[in-house]
């Protein structure tokens, strides 16, 4: 597009309307040029004016394309852009087309930027020694890798070269706004890429960072050295600094971070991180809540959990790991270093940093005497669980190709294998002391009791996901043919993808959604095809039709033993009489409280648990089915 200066008859009008600039030489404007649309405003500097004909529009509101009430300097302004009522003055900013900025303070750029990328994290480890640098389009996988791999001194080296390229090509003194990205009400904007389609609505302050596209900024929000990833929110007096927000992720009501990675689909609120590797599905809600120096993913914290990375010793180094599923109750403490297993709950005070990585699926409680319990298994016949795993996929709200790559399954290689882990540490514990009545661990007690108890419900669990998977493919028509020698024999839950471990770190930063769902399930099956051999000494490439109604029929036990395990988990919450289930009912008639539990209450048949139920009997009988008619492909 050709640019030229405003001629004496255009300068003639723009001074009548109140414009002002020292030099006009310096302005450069394309053709059609609509002097009209420009009125009190003052120029500084060097300004490119593209066309300003068409109007727009955000919540209803038109917006007429030009410039009204506004200071701008060494700025290039697009096509079809409203700006309007700057307090102060837009400076060293590329505009781009049908832009909309509106009552907005300053914004510009002080000195030169990368927009947050190449801006090193300090995760986990206050101190150092697992740092991320953020860039934008910063995966789960490829900040685990870096945070996770230090042992590979090279290939974590080659991925900081690779970040601090991209930080380098961003590197400018300019600040950005987008195609139809929209400024309005906001104070400050310093050193900020506002990517299309992007808003940021009555923010206080942003200074060196990015928003992606189609992410929203909101009222009173302050953020420094940080990126916000696509459709990502960062809402109402949030207060961030050195912080990564993954795609389809809210932190909000003012939650305050530094230093943490935030990825994708989680939901922080009111309370306080630091040095937090939130993984998917990362939840927090409550005023009094901490997370520091741990890392999550499918995670929920209950108020007033929290967690100390330090012994006052020498710094804040400590860190902490909660696998996949882990739930913190309402006044939750653990002191770090502590790796507490899968799908666990976590309830009262942890001083003895323990390792339950081993034992999936478990309460972990203060015990009477103060030490840290572990009741094995028990949550295999959680209702909450299974409630989580129906919802997380329906509360994916990451954009179309999205950037972490996430495993939803329940039961997959990685979690059997800590299955299989519990099952070996359980036995060791009972042989070898068959008459003790308390067996100790790393950092925590089992009673006997629980322990045989877990050792069942492991068993049990182990054996329903492999028939499972077995029988699934028979139902597909899929060959149970596998190569022992191409089974994973250990697998790796990645930010909230389970992977073989064989992978290295550079494929794992290069696995996406598209491409691992294409050869996740072939993966999963020369690991299960494996350990059925190995666990349950059932040779598949021998398997003929009685064999597999007879994997069937136990598969149909272990499935209504666990569907009526979640059954009655899920009767405790509609049950008016369990003790103190009514209390606080019956308030106008204490003679009615049964009758004033049930109407508020309702019935688990009214409840959604009850769709869960059902498509899980709904779900076997249509395997049931599919078997009787599915020749077996060998």
């Amino acid at each position: 597009m050709s640019l030229r200066h405003p001629t004496a008859d255009e300068i003639s009008q723009l001074t009548l309307q109140g414009c002002r600039c020292t030099c006009w030489d310096n302005i450069s404007v394309a053709d059609p040029f609509v002097a009209d649309r420009y009125r009190n405003v003052a120029f500084d500097g060097c300004v490119v004016l593209l066309p300003a004909q068409r109007n727009g529009s955000y919540r209803s509101t038109p917006y007429e394309a030009g410039i009204y009430n506004a200071r701008i300097a060494d700025c290039k302004v697009g096509r079809d852009v409203h700006i309007s009522n700057v307090g102060n003055v837009i400076s060293d900013c590329d505009i781009c087309d049908n832009a909309i900025i509106c009552n907005v303070g300053t914004i510009g750029c002080v000195g030169a930027t990368s927009h947050g990328n190449g801006v090193e994290v300090d995760v986990l480890s206050e101190t150092g020694g697992r740092e991320v640098p953020m860039h934008y389009g910063l995966t789960a996988q490829e900040a685990w890798a870096i945070a996770m791999c230090r042992h590979d001194k090279a290939a974590v080296d080659a991925l900081k070269s690779r970040i601090a390229a991209i930080a380098a090509d961003a590197r400018c003194r300019r600040s950005f706004i987008g195609e139809h990205a929209v400024v309005v009400n906001t104070a400050w904007v310093d050193a900020v890429n506002v990517r299309r389609n992007a808003i940021v609505e009555s923010a206080s302050r942003l200074v060196n960072g990015t928003v992606g596209e189609n992410a929203y900024v909101g009222t009173d929000v302050i953020a420094s050295d940080f990126i916000f990833a696509r459709q990502s929110t960062v809402d109402t007096a949030a207060r961030l600094d050195h912080v990564f927000v993954g795609e389809g992720s809210r932190v909000a009501n003012g939650f305050s971070a530094h230093h943490s990675l935030i990825f994708s689909n989680c939901i922080l609120e009111n309370g306080e991180a630091a040095a937090l590797f939130a993984g998917p599905f990362t939840v927090s809600m409550h005023k009094s809540t901490l997370l520091i120096g741990c890392m999550t993913s499918m995670f929920n914290a209950g108020s007033g959990a929290n967690q100390s990375n330090h012994l006052y010793k020498s710094g804040p180094c400590h860190h902490g790991i909660m696998q996949r599923g882990v739930k913190l109750g309402s006044g939750a403490y653990i002191m770090w270093p502590a790796h507490i297993g899968a799908f666990s709950v976590v309830m009262g005070s942890h001083k003895s940093h323990p390792d339950t990585s081993a034992l999936p699926f478990s309460y972990l409680v203060a015990g009477a005497s103060g030490a840290s319990q572990v009741i094995p298994a028990i949550t295999l016949g959680s209702i909450g669980i299974a409630r989580d795993i129906d919802k997380w996929p329906r509360r994916d709200h990451r954009p179309a190709a999205p950037a972490d790559a996430i495993t939803f399954d329940l039961f997959n290689p990685y979690i059997a294998q800590r299955i299989i882990d519990g099952i070996s540490l359980l036995e060791k514990m009972t042989s070898s002391q068959p008459d003790a009545e308390i067996y100790h661990g790393d950092g925590y007690i089992v009673t006997a009791p629980h322990a045989r108890r877990g050792l069942q419900l492991y068993r049990d669990a182990l054996q329903y996901y492999l028939l499972g998977v077995a029988l699934r493919r028979v139902a597909d028509g899929m060959p149970l043919a596998f190569d022992e020698t191409a089974a994973a024999h250990r697998w790796l839950d990645v930010a909230g993808m389970t992977i073989p471990a064989g992978a290295d770190v550079a494929q794992i930063c290069n696995l996406n959604n598209v491409d691992w769902e294409r050869s996740y399930r072939d993966c999963e099956w020369q690991w299960v095809a494996s350990t059925i051999a190995d666990t349950m000494g059932i040779t598949i490439a021998d398997i003929d039709n009685a064999g597999i109604k007879n994997m069937l029929d136990d598969w149909l036990r272990l499935d209504t033993q666990f569907t009526e395990m979640l059954r009655r988990d899920a009767m405790k919450e509609f049950d008016h009489t369990i003790p103190g289930a009514t209390a606080g009912f019956g308030l106008y008639d204490p003679a009615e409280q049964t009758a004033d539990f049930q109407a508020v209450r309702g019935t688990i048949a009214d409840s959604s648990v009850a769709a869960i139920l059902q498509s899980r009997t709904t779900a076997a009988r249509t395997l049931a089915a599919a078997l009787s008619n599915s020749p077996i492909n060998v």
